[in-house]
């Protein structure tokens, strides 16, 4: 089943330019470094990590080649994912967007006065901002922060709400998931409410996912909360199909650009991005969108300092999953992150929710 998906004209188009790295908007918004923690990445090891994986993944046999998906996130794939998240055939977003405008007072009343609104990866902050709206409604003390990586897209993304609220207060957290995790154990005076929308729980593997939802679990206390949102299996697999392979092509240039940045992080032409074209599949057995490139005609990967490796005509190269989760898989999902589902907010159709997790025995 797929429910009512908010008309193009329902969603705001995207912004037309992206604010810089303005030292204006950080003196009034501040940016708090958490990379000093024990679990601190640095950007340069980051990309070290990144180019280790895509050797590691160049160097499997036929056919079982594998690249890693942060290769997606560099600053033009950002720019891109949030251009596929205002695309009608990204259902995702409508979706979220429809659950938030019904029941953002709903989820606002759950978050007690004076507590931090922890956000996993920062994001475009339309969606958030339905929840912030709802808080500031109710002249709620809340200090919301967005966690993410990459400092210039904190900046960016936080200075489209600049000025906007009195009683909640903004902040940005600049480190990794991890680094995130550890800071959290320093903050214990103040209830603590986690926020992770987008459904990016299905890039993990469900095994992963469980893992990392219970690391947030063994942190907050009995009356702290982890909302998180999850996508179903239950759409129609023509509308699931497009919603990795979008009409406008967006999705596809998102994926190729991946590509090029390899030639960007090892400064050498290693990849005739050319070669290849972007080949999703949905997997209904797995439950699972699988994003692949195809080789178009045979190329080698010329990684310095390393012997060519030979990609064949029609070989494929995975580089993402996304997972969707059936009633049973939820659950499951819950059992393995030692959580407790307190309260859900749906679809109209329920094939997309937000659920409120609890640690509270």
């Amino acid at each position: 089943m797929l429910g009512p998906v908010p008309s193009p004209s329902s969603v705001p188009e995207p912004p037309a330019s992206r604010p810089g790295d303005s030292p204006a908007l950080e003196s009034t918004i501040p940016i708090i470094d958490i990379r000093s923690t024990a679990c601190s990445v640095t950007v340069a090891a980051l990309e070290e990590g990144i180019r280790a994986g895509v050797l590691a993944g160049f160097s499997r046999p036929y056919n079982e080649k594998e690249l890693p998906n942060l290769l997606l996130y560099n600053e033009e794939g950002l720019r891109l994912f949030e251009q596929i998240t205002y695309q009608p055939d990204y259902y995702l977003t409508g979706l979220e967007i429809d659950i938030l405008s019904r029941y953002a007072h709903q989820i606002a009343d759950s978050v007690p006065d004076g507590a931090i609104l922890l956000e996993l990866g920062a994001g475009a902050l339309r969606k958030t901002a339905l929840i912030l709206d709802a808080l500031e409604a109710q002249g709620k003390a809340v200090t919301y922060f967005a966690l993410d990586l990459d400092k210039p897209e904190l900046l960016r993304t936080l200075a489209e709400l600049k000025d906007r609220y009195t009683h909640v207060s903004l902040a940005g957290l600049w480190g990794t998931y991890d680094d995130g995790c550890t800071w959290l154990k320093q903050i214990k005076e103040r209830p603590r409410i986690i926020l992770w929308l987008g459904s990016s729980v299905g890039n993990m593997t469900r095994k992963e996912a469980g893992q990392f939802i219970r690391t947030f679990g063994d942190v907050l206390a009995p009356r702290d909360r982890f909302i998180i949102a999850i996508d179903s299996r239950y759409h129609k697999l023509d509308d699931i199909r497009a919603a990795y392979n979008d009409r406008a092509g967006v999705t596809r240039r998102f994926a190729l650009n991946a590509l090029g940045n390899i030639n960007d992080l090892f400064n050498a032409n290693v990849v005739d991005v050319s070669c290849f074209d972007y080949n999703p599949y949905y997997n209904e057995i797995q439950g699972r969108n699988e994003a692949y490139f195809r080789c178009l005609k045979e190329t080698q990967f010329k990684i310095p300092s390393e012997t060519p490796i030979l990609v064949h005509e029609g070989e494929y190269i995975r580089f993402a999953f996304s997972h969707k989760y059936d009633r049973v898989e939820g659950q499951m999902l819950w059992t393995a992150a030692g959580a407790y589902p307190v309260q859900e907010w749906a679809s109209r159709d329920g094939d997309y929710a937000l659920t409120m997790l609890s640690w509270a025995s």
